[in-house]
């Protein structure tokens, strides 16, 4: 049986499963058991999910696995970074251990990924407003930085392809507050994105600080790593796994 935890691969917002299939393969051929993600708010038609709802959906996922004895690893991305630190409470493994449970979250790796404290929201995070390329209509949110914005370490196809994979989230859950800092009980890393055009790198930088780890790790690509250079992100989840 593989000692490898088993991965939860959150999604960014507007991100449907499809984004992390490359990702997904190859952290299979790595030796990991890979679940990815989706959150309720992603196409929610009418666009009225909140953030409670997509860490109520995310949370059973981590339950079910714990439960059954899993250690478990999850890899955020963008967005997902907030769901992720809301829904791992309670799950965390030296906190299941210590009620004489087995399985448990291990780690937290922020890929690219938002880390807000508790009591903040997205919106209040960015300044008190959407940001920039975030456009409402009516409740729907949509991405609107454009291809070379959201996919510029990729080609022209590539870009187009991806943009229309792109689907609405739920305006509501960018203000959505955090109410929880796996930090300050788990373990974490953060992976960089030095010519991300979407979370701009000083923005990570704090993100890194807030979090006060040291495993980070920099890259050069845009906002979507796991599509241009998925081989590098799985060469980093392979080395925490065994250094954790």
């Amino acid at each position: 049986m593989s000692t490898k935890p088993t991965m939860v691969l959150v999604p960014g917002a507007w991100s449907t499963p499809s984004f992390y299939s490359s990702l997904q393969s190859l952290l299979v051929n790595r030796g990991f058991q890979v679940l990815v993600t989706q959150h309720a708010s992603t196409g929610a038609e009418p666009p009225t999910k909140t953030l409670n709802d997509d860490v109520s959906c995310l949370r059973a996922t981590l339950r079910e696995l714990c439960d059954a004895g899993n250690d478990v690893l999850v890899l955020a991305h963008s967005y997902g970074g907030i769901v992720s630190s809301v829904a791992v409470e309670g799950l965390e493994k030296p906190l299941r251990q210590a009620h004489g449970k087995k399985g448990g979250v291990i780690m937290i790796t922020y890929m690219v990924a938002f880390v807000i404290p508790p009591g903040l929201s997205l919106v209040q995070a960015s300044g008190g407003q959407l940001m920039p390329w975030i456009k409402d209509e009516g409740g729907y949110a949509y991405n609107t930085i454009g291809p070379d914005g959201a996919f510029n370490d990729l080609a022209a196809s590539e870009q187009e392809h991806w943009m229309k994979q792109l689907t609405h989230a739920s305006t509501p859950v960018f203000y959505g507050a955090a109410s929880h800092e796996p930090w300050r009980v788990i373990p974490t890393a953060y992976i960089l994105a030095e010519e991300d055009r979407l979370l701009p790198l000083v923005i990570q930088e704090h993100m890194v600080e807030t979090l006060g780890t040291t495993r980070t790790y920099r890259l050069q690509s845009s906002h979507h790593p796991f599509l241009s250079m998925p081989g590098k992100v799985v060469d980093i989840v392979d080395e925490l796994c065994s250094g954790h």
